[in-house]
């Protein structure tokens, strides 16, 4: 772990009702040393989860970096991957990983123990997927896969049945032409694409998009019912959840601890706001 830098109190994140005139973030600390990590996710308990692509590997930490767990490598075995993408362990229940190369979602339980995988050549070509981008929970359990091949996404209840297709041409100005990532916000599932945000309701729906304009070849993005933040190479682009522009706060308005490499995803707590970069996670005070 680093050196820590001076605390700055920051009222300005996701989980206070609006963000404030702030616009200077302060690095606390950083942990990790990663080959490429592509993306992050923190569970109920304090867990942060992070994908390793360049090692194929998933690594559980706690908030102060301490490392509780790690598994992966190159492969097609039950606890091997081949390009993982993205990571749900949100609902503190299990871990969900979209493995992109290996075609499938893998599901663990918190100790990182394999329980199931499901595969994307399984079922009729309407409900398959191929080459899956990242993988999100609603609080019901239901599972959101963020289809990269045919640009869409499929919705399963239990893991295994299909209840739900959306993103294609029949969503209208939904249709998804260069899906990225996914996040969970409330009773909304966003759907980030390279240039905007297309928002849908947890039936599939369309609702809404946002973002053109304000960013473009986006890495990741977080969410709750309070905001959205996306994350692009060098800057956060913060959002309400109807849309509605804040702010962006670029690399050079953050005082970081050294060299950060290249953003790209994030996730908060009540504490702190964490920003994943492909060499570390670096954690930033939410006072």
């Amino acid at each position: 772990m680093e050196r820590r830098l001076l605390r700055i109190v920051l009222p300005l994140l996701l989980c206070a009702p609006l963000l404030t005139a702030q616009t200077v973030l302060v690095e606390d600390y950083r942990f990790g040393d990663f080959s490429e990590a592509v993306a992050l996710s923190v569970d109920q308990f304090g867990g942060v989860f992070v994908v390793d692509a360049g090692a194929s590997s998933i690594y559980k930490y706690d908030i102060r970096g301490g490392k509780l767990g790690e598994f992966g490598g190159a492969g097609w075995d039950n606890t091997q991957f081949d390009r993982p993408s993205g990571i749900d362990a949100s609902l503190g229940l299990a871990v969900y990983v979209s493995d992109e190369g290996n075609n499938r979602v893998a599901r663990f339980d918190r100790g990182l123990h394999f329980m199931a995988a499901l595969s994307g050549d399984a079922g009729s070509l309407e409900q398959g997927f191929g080459y899956p981008l990242d993988v999100v929970n609603s609080a019901l359990e239901d599972l959101y896969v963020l289809d990269g091949e045919n640009h869409r996404v499929i919705a399963f209840s239990g893991f295994n049945r299909v209840t739900d297709v959306f993103g294609d041409i029949a969503s209208g100005d939904g249709r998804l032409t260069d899906p990225v990532a996914m996040a969970m916000g409330g009773s909304r599932l966003y759907v980030l694409e390279s240039h905007r945000v297309a928002a849908f309701d947890l039936f599939g729906n369309f609702l809404f998009a946002f973002g053109s304009g304000h960013f473009d070849k986006a890495r990741g993005i977080t969410a709750s019912g309070k905001g959205v933040l996306v994350v692009t190479d060098d800057a956060l682009h913060f959002f309400q959840t109807d849309g509605t522009f804040i702010r962006t706060i670029e690399r050079n308005a953050m005082v970081l601890a050294g060299d950060s490499g290249v953003f790209r995803d994030a996730a908060y707590t009540p504490r702190f706001l964490l920003l994943l970069t492909n060499r570390s996670c670096i954690i930033f005070p939410n006072n």
